[in-house]
């Protein structure tokens, strides 16, 4: 149904050509192109042409049933109507609906052509439809596949035993009129309840363990806690169970209808780690914010389209260097491009907790694209580098590089400027220097927001953590084998060191030089180590950028909370070598 501009409305029927040879992917998929053609007014002739069964939804504006007219050429029209309870119901409490069973109903005709369809023909499609629509021949589970989603979930999501016994005019049985006796426990229950708690903590505990955060689309590996058949949970039980007893911040009235969100909260584009700290007030804490989704609000269109933009500015920049300076070294942030507006979200929450400055450290990957685009390094000067010693003097006018340059690579240097943020507020943000030792940096950033936050007045000396946010990105091979980072860890809580918590955002981009991580660590994850210090942990896919965004967001409101490290872990990838000079093949 197209809406024309004077209000009129005027019905489409561009055709899904060979329908029967597609699956529900390929089915969903070409639907999904014809509904976009027609909004924007790209349909062509040969979109109309080869229609033998045509499907209307009336009940997508409340229409009940429909028997529509054929037009030459057609058929048959299958129709379906609303999804509701019956119309004596319709106006029923919820209480008095769930307590007499009444379900919705969906009423579905079929118009046809007695030319060339039998009226037992006809009807023998609709009862097919029922079928497969009540789940026979493993429909659901084959859909479930088509999609590339696990199917367990979706086969019992609402099952029909679910739903309260109808009526019946036979007599009841001795069983059913005899009253539970006075105090009476259903052990049955207790039981199950026993087990969604185990469930619940299961999701909580191993829930990342289900995660899907590897953007190559490798299969997360599951955990066994986190099925409810394997704690002789069925969906009969998980109805009876209410999820107010449950302490779970998910919505739902019962169990059965709260998990399918307890693994959309936990076993998503995020995974987190949290149950390992010793603070019994942050993990209530974590688990609240999670599972209510406070971090996950949907971003407004001025935010996805300022998110995209970035990520042009960071896609263009590199493939401008790497076409203009072909083989020279500047370690593409190519795989986690979506770093550069984490640490744009990272500074806007910063300067709105208060902080007059923030304070970068980082190895060489990715380092030129945060100069140029978080750090406002001006672009002139990264490209007058590229250049060569030919083109010093240019350089050390426009980038402010001591007289005879620093005897160090571009992609080593620091930088120290000014962002603005989106809503036209400026803070000052500064990268420190680095040398190849990758993590040698860690502890001199922290220093120096230690430094920024506190202020000397003779022997007086105050402390603001509020003041600088020190913020340190790593490699993902870097983090558990370089002891600097363990001991710049120890540092988070000692009254001497603290900095009112440092983040952590590994830049993991799943190898490390050369080494794959089965033989670079042994933990499941790079972030592992940080567990030993009672920091949280946030696993995020770097191909969902709004989840990464969520992923600053919950990380920044814990520190803010709590005045501790936090670790986000962006899972990602790098196409190239371990530098533009590198065969990929080899590194």
């Amino acid at each position: 149904d197209v809406e024309r501009k004077d209000g009129s409305h005027s019905p489409m029927v561009p055709a899904i050509k060979g329908s029967d040879g597609l699956d529900f992917a390929g089915f969903h998929a070409y639907y999904e192109e014809l509904i976009a053609k027609t909004r924007e007014n790209k349909l062509s002739p040969d979109d109309f042409q080869g229609t033998n069964v045509s499907l209307t939804n009336p009940g997508g504006i409340g229409t009940i049933a429909s028997v529509p007219r054929l037009l030459s050429g057609q058929s048959a029209i299958i129709a379906t109507g609303s999804i509701a309870y019956p119309p004596e119901w319709a106006h029923a409490t919820p209480e008095r609906i769930k307590q007499l069973g009444v379900s919705k109903v969906m009423t579905m005709t079929s118009t046809y052509d007695h030319r060339v369809i039998q009226g037992a023909e006809s009807g023998a499609f609709l009862r097919r439809v029922e079928q497969l629509l009540q789940g026979e021949d493993d429909f659901y589970e084959a859909v479930a596949a088509d999609l590339g989603l696990e199917a367990g979930p979706i086969s019992s999501a609402h099952p029909a035993s679910a739903s309260p016994l109808p009526f019946t005019s036979a007599a009841p049985t001795a069983e059913e009129t005899v009253a539970p006796t006075p105090g009476e426990v259903d052990e049955e229950l207790l039981q199950a309840v026993q087990a969604a708690t185990s469930l619940l903590k299961g999701y909580r505990t191993h829930g990342h363990l289900a995660a899907t955060l590897d953007p190559l689309g490798s299969e997360p590996k599951g955990d066994p806690t986190l099925q409810p058949e394997n704690l002789n949970l069925t969906p009969e039980l998980m109805a009876r169970i209410p999820a107010s007893i449950l302490r779970i911040g998910v919505p739902g009235e019962t169990l059965l209808e709260a998990l399918p969100r307890m693994r959309e909260a936990y076993c998503g584009t995020m995974g987190y780690q949290f149950e390992h700290l010793s603070s019994t007030q942050q993990r209530h804490w974590l688990r609240d914010m999670i599972e209510t989704g406070a971090h996950r609000q949907p971003l407004a269109d001025e935010e996805k389209k300022r998110l995209l933009d970035r990520l042009i500015d960071v896609f263009q920049f590199e493939r401008f260097l790497e076409k203009a300076y072909l083989g020279q070294k500047m370690f593409s942030i190519e795989g986690l491009d979506v770093v550069v507006p984490m640490l744009d979200e990272i500074v806007t929450l910063s300067h709105r907790g208060g902080a007059e400055e923030v304070v970068f450290g980082m190895a060489h990957r990715g380092r030129l694209s945060v100069l140029a685009h978080n750090l406002g390094r001006p672009v002139e000067s990264i490209l007058a580098e590229f250049e060569g010693s030919k083109r010093i003097d240019a350089v050390k006018a426009l980038a402010g590089i001591p007289h005879g340059g620093t005897g160090d690579v571009k992609y080593h240097y620091g930088h120290r400027g000014v962002y603005e943020t989106a809503a036209g507020e400026k803070i000052s943000v500064r990268l420190y220097p680095n040398p190849s030792h990758l993590e040698f940096v860690d502890p001199v950033v922290t220093g120096g927001a230690r430094y920024l936050q506190s202020d000397f007045e003779g022997p007086e000396l105050s402390h603001d953590p509020k003041r600088a946010v020190p913020v340190l990105l790593h490699g993902d091979a870097a983090f558990p084998a370089q002891g600097v980072v363990a001991e710049t860890l120890n540092l988070q809580s000692l009254a001497g060191y603290s900095t009112g918590g440092t983040v952590h955002v590994i830049q993991n981009n799943q190898v490390g030089f050369t080494t794959d991580p089965t033989d670079a660590r042994s933990t499941p994850y790079a972030a592992d180590m940080a567990k030993g210090f009672n920091v949280p942990i946030i696993h995020v896919n770097a191909d969902d950028v709004e989840a990464c965004s969520a992923a600053v967001r919950l990380a920044m409101a814990y520190r803010e909370r709590w005045s501790r490290d936090v670790v986000i872990d962006v899972i990602g990838y790098r196409r190239f070598g371990h530098n533009e000079t590198d065969e990929p093949a080899y590194t």
